[in-house]
């Protein structure tokens, strides 16, 4: 079985601060005008997704936020080939309206709409909206229904749903989605490290995006994964990772930043990049260069997908400027070390010396 090469997306900062929890000023912008340049940019260097989020109220991490199915479909008009995600809470949301909403934006963009079903953790806005908070497991047994609800409106007429939170009465949806036998409806996404979001993944989602997890935990997420799908009697999701990088200016001064061992073991440049496949008995990657690609690329026989950018070897670092313009990355190349003694950073390369390692780079902003 030939391996599939891994893509690449970002995340949409769509809410100011990035949703990032910090009194550090951010160097990203809420703003479209500042978006829609990222969106080009990262179209325009080999990015394949962009996931945009979904907030709903000024709060910390998000004084001010765009809604998200709008702004998606605004970076999706502005594009050609990027494929954007748009998040939405189904306790905010009916599926069928949903769904018109989505087989719009759907046409409107060739067929490069995608959805991310977000079971909700922030009970500040629901019980500010007057909408009820349900316990956990419930939250994902209702975005189950919904996905269901979701996927049989975009397929079939006349659809019939008698659900614990939805109900439907010979629904017929047209036009429909520009669904093709490769993409029998737009991709549906979700997140959620828990039993109930590992078990819903494997039944209904398209892809399943793990979190904050070490190797060994992602590996039993996976393994947990692919055992409801079969179950379900179904193709197992594919899978997307989440990538963090801790950026300085110098090798030095990031790997001396506070991380857990094993973060810093894996992002140790003398370790060669991994996939989770290979932890979880599947076919190796292997690193790859591609005539069109920035830089070395990981590729894994289930074409996942990474939310975090491509690295571009040899660039100088990004310097701090309290004006935010479009990065998709900040490459800072990892260092060809003698005795742990650091021979390059910053991605500037002295003729001498030469690395075959690669690094991640940063998220944007």
């Amino acid at each position: 079985m030939s391996a599939a090469p891994a893509k690449f997306a970002y995340w949409v900062p769509n809410v100011s601060g990035g949703l990032v929890t910090s009194k550090i000023e951010q160097r990203t912008d809420w703003g479209y005008e500042y978006n829609r340049e990222l969106a080009v940019l990262a179209e325009n260097n080999g990015f394949e997704y962009a996931l945009s989020q979904v907030r709903y109220m000024a709060s910390y991490g998000a004084e001010f936020q765009h809604e998200s199915t709008g702004f998606s479909l605004a970076l999706l008009l502005a594009t050609e080939r990027l494929k954007v995600i748009a998040a939405v809470h189904p306790g905010l949301w009916h599926p069928g309206v949903l769904a018109k909403f989505g087989a719009t934006a759907d046409h409107l963009s060739g067929g490069r709409f995608a959805v991310n079903v977000v079971s909700g953790w922030f009970k500040g806005e629901f019980t500010a909206l007057g909408e009820p908070w349900l316990e956990h497991d419930e939250r994902y047994r209702r975005s189950e229904e919904f996905i269901r609800a979701l996927r049989q409106v975009w397929t079939e007429d006349h659809t019939e749903l008698a659900g614990d939170f939805y109900r439907l009465r010979d629904f017929s949806l047209k036009p429909k989605p520009l669904n093709t036998p490769e993409r029998p409806h737009p991709e549906i996404f979700q997140g959620g490290n828990s039993t109930a979001a590992r078990a819903m993944a494997g039944r209904v989602s398209d892809w399943y995006f793990s979190n904050g997890k070490d190797f060994d935990g992602v590996v039993e997420q996976l393994a947990d994964v692919r055992a409801a799908a079969d179950l379900a009697g179904r193709t197992p999701p594919k899978f997307g990772l989440n990538g963090f990088l801790i950026a300085r200016d110098t090798w030095g001064l990031s790997s001396h930043s506070r991380l857990p061992g094993d973060a810093m073991h894996a992002l140790s440049p003398h370790r060669a990049p991994t996939t989770y496949n290979q932890y979880a008995g599947r076919r190796p990657a292997r690193r790859e260069h591609a005539p069109d690609a920035a830089g070395p690329a990981l590729r894994a026989d289930d074409g996942n997908v990474t939310t975090g950018p491509r690295p571009r070897p040899g660039t100088p670092c990004a310097r701090s400027s309290r004006r935010p313009t479009p990065r998709p990355w900040r490459a800072s190349a990892p260092p060809s070390s003698r005795r742990g003694r650091t021979r390059r950073a910053c991605g500037r390369t002295p003729a001498s010396r030469t690395s075959s390692s690669t690094t991640t780079a940063s998220a944007p902003g």
